[in-house]
């Protein structure tokens, strides 16, 4: 109990020490003449002055609170003490910036990967320009545009298909690929992917539409089990190639 009250009052003495050091040094600063062109003083509050006041606050915090806790001590034993406090406030603090990290639904530290499809359909039936074909993946955070490559290619199968790609710019579990061919409904295939998926080294299955959205209605309904639009894909990200 002692031992979590000295870093308790640690994490409080770094705070406080941190803000009145910084503050106090902008002051002095400004008496000395210091610039505050493009706020000169204040990024020497906040990244030299700050710091070494919040360390030593904190640092005399935890001795101050062990002290009255266990009482006078050999020098070593304090210091250990003291260096325990630190570090159990250092791993802390290490935990909430991973946590923080894994829970952003941006990628920080990596490119974002990257869904790579392909749109399959029968050869009888008739197919937009890619001009005309606007793929879109749509995300309770965001709507990104697809990129189609070449054009429809035969697939030897009595299908033809073409390929593209759009970027998972988002950590999420809720994704729609959005297929609208001119004239027709639009197809929206549900993607069970991961919050964070990983490559995938080969293409998924073909899969049909999971919902159609007809014009002038006002929701989507399921997509019937013959509809001859498929698609398929794979996960690409630049880190795991």
């Amino acid at each position: 109990m002692i031992f979590l009250l000295a870093v308790l009052a640690a994490v409080v003495g770094a705070v406080l020490g941190y803000v009145v050091t910084a503050t106090v040094a902008v002051a002095i600063a400004g008496l000395f003449g210091m610039s505050d062109f493009e706020g000169g003083r204040g990024m020497f509050g906040a990244f030299v002055a700050g710091p070494v006041g919040g360390l030593a606050a904190m640092v005399s915090s935890a001795w101050i609170a062990l002290r009255i806790g266990y009482g006078p001590a050999p020098l070593a034993t304090t210091l250990a003490r003291v260096g325990a406090v630190i570090a159990s406030i250092a791993l802390l603090v290490t935990a909430a910036i991973l946590v923080r990290l894994h829970t952003l639904d941006v990628y920080t530290n990596t490119l974002p990967p990257t869904l790579e499809f392909e749109i399959r359909v029968p050869e009888a039936m008739a197919v937009p320009d890619p001009s005309a074909l606007r793929v879109e993946l749509h995300t309770d955070k965001n709507i990104g545009e697809g990129q189609l490559f070449d054009d429809w290619s035969p697939t030897g199968d009595g299908h033809r298909a073409i390929r593209g790609s759009v970027p998972l710019a988002f950590k999420t579990w809720s994704r729609l690929l959005v297929v609208p061919f001119p004239d027709q409904p639009t197809r929206l295939f549900k993607l069970p992917l991961s919050r964070d998926p990983s490559s995938t080294a080969t293409a998924s299955e073909w899969q049909r539409a999971t919902f159609v959205d007809v014009a002038g209605e006002q929701q989507p309904r399921s997509a019937p089990a013959d509809d001859p639009v498929e698609i398929r894909y794979r996960v690409r990200r630049a880190d795991e190639d």
